[in-house]
Formats: structure tokens, C-alpha cells, sequence
């Protein structure tokens, strides 16, 4: 599982949470690198922040849609904006999933459901 935010603090809450759930987690502060990290670790599971300063989430999420060897991704975007502006989101980039940074704890659950579908 790849995890992908700008701010330190949250990167390393969402990898507490989802290690202490027994998943391995590989932590970018940035989207650069991405593809490799995805590729040299086999991840099938990307949560990605939406507003970071590099790329937003969003539009990265477009770009692993975009590529060939990314189409068996899942992508969940993460934000703290209110679940209602997430799942509109979602809706209009075609997420997998959204989750809000105050729902952390759901998160495991998700990824489980996530990780029975295939893309």
C-alpha cells in the first residue's frame, strides 16, 4: 500500500493506522516517485491527500487512470473537507473511495472492502 501526503503529521497517522491493521505502507512526502514506488513495491492500493503543492490528488489519480501499468489501482482520496464535498469528488473523478482525515479509523475497514474488488 502506497501512501502519498504533503504533511508529515498525517502521513505518519494514516501509517500508524494502517500498519497497527497489519498492512505494509510505503510513505511519499510528495506524488514524485509515485509510479516507481507503485511498481518496485507491486502496490495495489494507493490513498492519496487531494490538496497537495506539488499535484493535487485528483488530478493524479487521473494520471495513474492514464497509465497502462496503473490500471489495477485502487485510488482513495483523502482529505479534511466534509464528507458531502469528498464523496462529490469522487463522484467526478471516478475515486474508488474517499475518506475524510477525521475518519482515519475507517480507514482498515475500506481498504478491506477495496482489496476484495478487482479493478
Amino acid at each position: 500500500m502506497l501512501v502519498i501526503d504533503d504533511s508529515e503529521i498525517a502521513r505518519e497517522e494514516v501509517s500508524r493506522v494502517l500498519r497497527s491493521a497489519g498492512f505494509q505502507v510505503v510513505a511519499l512526502p510528495s506524488p514524485i516517485g509515485a509510479t516507481q514506488a507503485i511498481v518496485r513495491h507491486q502496490a495495489r492500493i494507493v490513498v492519496v491527500d487531494i490538496f497537495m503543492p506539488t499535484i493535487r490528488g485528483d488530478r493524479l489519480l487521473t494520471l495513474f487512470r492514464k497509465n497502462q501499468r496503473l490500471g489495477h489501482l485502487s485510488v482513495i482520496l483523502m482529505s479534511g473537507h466534509s464528507e458531502q464535498e469528498l464523496e462529490q469528488l469522487q463522484l467526478e473523478v471516478q475515486a474508488d473511495a474517499v475518506i475524510s482525515k477525521r475518519h482515519l479509523d475507517r480507514l482498515p475497514a475500506l481498504i478491506k472492502r477495496l482489496a476484495g474488488k478487482e479493478r
